[in-house]
């Protein structure tokens, strides 16, 4: 039988970080998507993932039981990604050479290598107009479409109305859409 979540909380809260362990196998995955979708960098989206992981162990005691372990995970995630961008902004200004070489690519299925170069630039394309979102827009349209989130599970989990991150979803699917005006995506 599957402990749950709330369960390998208390396990965790009363000594045995055995249950924190499989928190994290458990997650890991869903929180990796979501700071790759916000950061666009595999290195930089492990290294919020795992900071993620720590600032909770460390704040488990602060958990609500009545919420959801994913939506307080994300919402740390979030806060992760978030510091981590404005760090590499900083350090992004000294390099810009250096951090177009560190981009990650999501590997293509496709056999045809000109079909494949046009895919993965296409990708790198849309990651870097979700990149120049700002925060609010981005962390919301990650969670939709990266992430799989409801409009309520989105407000609960960054603490704004519904009605909110519907607007910040439009607002940037609209910035998207006009970032990326002229540029063809590959399906």
């Amino acid at each position: 039988m599957d402990a749950s979540d709330a369960d390998l909380i208390q396990q965790c809260l009363h000594g045995d970080n055995a249950g924190f362990d499989l928190l994290v196998g458990r997650h890991q995955k869903q929180v990796y998507r979501f700071c790759f979708g916000m950061l666009g960098n595999a290195e930089d989206a492990s290294d919020a993932a795992q900071e993620s992981f720590i600032k909770a162990y460390h704040a488990l005691g602060d958990f609500r039981k009545d919420a959801s372990f994913v939506s307080w995970m994300l919402r740390i995630a979030n806060n992760a990604c978030v510091d981590l961008w404005r760090r590499r902004t900083r350090r992004q200004a000294a390099s810009v050479d250096d951090e177009e070489s560190g981009l990650a690519e999501i590997p293509s299925s496709d056999p045809d290598p000109e079909a494949a170069l046009l895919g993965g630039e296409s990708r790198r394309l849309v990651r870097d107009a979700i990149g120049r979102l700002p925060e609010k827009h981005r962390g919301a349209l990650v969670m939709f479409y990266v992430n799989g989130m409801s409009i309520k599970e989105i407000g609960r989990t960054l603490g704004r109305p519904e009605g909110t991150v519907k607007s910040d979803l439009h607002t940037a699917r609209e910035m998207l859409r006009r970032k990326l005006e002229g540029v063809v995506v590959e399906a």
